[in-house]
């Protein structure tokens, strides 16, 4: 008797171990769109700013709800000089958006200087950094050329195959043929990645597809 309650103990003490990896790899944060040369009034303070209208998105690509005040996002700079740190939770399928002038914000709360998110016109890297402990590691990444930083041109995941990243070119075509290729759809800031390639290119911009959509 006590030998199968020894192997009963045993195998939920193995049934509990495999559950609890599994809820935590169902959670998923993973970059999703941003603009590194903003030449609109992204973030509807009234004004267009290099740093303030710059943003990036990060969506919860998993199953389960994520805890975001371990992550961090970061660049190329050097070292672990953070852009803006998270807080709260983010629900599956749900994005979250990130203006320069919010990370400004957090980075003077947090007694850093206040850059904004720092994206780099000749290109970068963004990096989205998860803190385990006394260990940080990337959670996800991505390196942006140069054709896709001019004027309000977004790059972003593509819903139905999300490993594939295309520029968001409605405001500003690209018709080059170096990758990522543009869609000719309108960026989405806190929207799903859904293209509108309806929406004229010429004399578009952020203003008039915004009034377009929310009028």
């Amino acid at each position: 008797m006590r030998y199968v309650a020894f192997f009963l103990a045993i195998s939920l003490a193995m049934a509990f171990s495999l559950i609890i990896p599994a809820t935590e790899c169902s959670a998923q944060l993973l970059l999703n769109e941003l603009i590194a040369d903003p030449a609109s009034d992204w973030d509807g303070d009234g004004s267009v700013g290099s740093r303030a209208d710059e943003w990036v998105e990060v969506i919860n690509a998993g199953t389960s709800s994520i805890d975001l005040s371990a992550y961090r996002l970061g660049d190329l700079s050097g070292g672990y000089s953070w852009r803006y740190g998270f807080n709260g939770s983010l629900a599956p399928g749900d994005v979250l958006l990130v203006y320069g002038s919010a990370a400004q914000v957090w980075q003077s709360e947090n007694g850093f200087s206040a850059v904004g998110l720092s994206l780099n016109n000749a290109g970068d890297t963004v990096y989205l950094y998860r803190i385990e402990g006394a260990d940080t590691v990337v959670a996800d990444s991505y390196a942006y050329q140069t054709h896709e930083v001019v004027d309000d041109r977004a790059t972003g995941r593509t819903s139905p195959a999300p490993g594939v990243w295309v520029v968001f070119d409605a405001l500003n075509p690209y018709s080059g043929t170096t990758l990522p290729l543009g869609n000719g759809c309108v960026p989405t800031p806190a929207l799903a990645n859904e293209c509108t390639p309806e929406v004229p290119v010429e004399g578009a911009t952020w203003g008039s597809i915004k009034y377009r959509y929310d009028g």
